[in-house]
């Protein structure tokens, strides 16, 4: 009897320890769905994994630089291990006035994505304070292109920086990917950046369930017998 007791009682300590990475998400963003951005405040990067450096663009009149970091275990990340993709664009001076409407990072295939920015310069990447932060990010119908946008502001402006714009994925592993700059004349460039790797995760919350149920219902099996 005792050792069918200690069998469900550790049936529930393995749910609780698989329920961690499931903590509740700041602002889900589901394929095919458009969110606001939320703060996230105070933000503290993880480790850093990958970093593009400064890559240039040049689109439709706007001129200047886009990065994106892969970190892990950002304060905002989903679940221990997990990884945040960032991002920051700056536009250069120019006199035309052609700003930054847009980017977006791929691809984000099937993962849980969440997302947030803070305005703040964080040290530990090199990012720049920035004042210009997406009013809404989207994501379309495949799931795969995770976009940032600035229309509430008119877009980033020339000698401005966006702020330090983050998905957080339920991603453990990442790859090659893309960014697209778009400018606010609608003219778009790609640049290589990363991206989750779609061969690797941790379990989702609905298998997570499965699993947990499964061990419940064979500790009442073993107690029975």
């Amino acid at each position: 009897m005792r050792r069918n007791v200690r069998w469900g009682a550790w049936a529930v300590v393995v749910l609780g320890l698989l329920a961690v990475p499931t903590a509740a998400h700041a602002t889900n963003l589901p394929a095919g769905g458009s969110v606001s951005v939320g703060t996230a405040s105070p933000f503290t990067a993880g480790a850093v994994l990958a970093d593009t450096g400064s890559l240039a663009f040049s689109v439709g009149g706007a001129s200047g630089t886009v990065r994106e970091w892969v970190v892990s275990n950002a304060s905002t990340a989903l679940c221990t291990g997990c990884l945040s993709f960032l991002y920051q664009v700056q536009v250069s001076p120019a006199t035309n006035g052609v700003g930054v409407g847009r980017f977006a990072g791929s691809a984000y295939d099937a993962f849980t994505v969440d997302v947030t920015h803070t305005s703040d310069a964080v040290a530990t990447l090199g990012s720049v304070a920035g004042g210009f932060g997406a009013n809404n990010a989207d994501r379309d119908a495949s799931g795969n292109t995770v976009g940032f946008n600035y229309t509430s502001t008119g877009g980033i402006f020339p000698a401005n920086a966006s702020f330090l714009e983050m998905a957080n994925t339920n991603a453990t592993a990442f790859q090659s990917g893309s960014i697209t700059v778009t400018s606010t004349t609608a003219a778009s460039q790609s640049l290589n950046g990363f991206a989750p790797r779609t061969s690797t995760g941790v379990p989702e919350p609905a298998t997570i369930l499965l699993l947990g149920s499964s061990l419940v219902a064979l500790g009442v099996w073993r107690r029975r017998s």
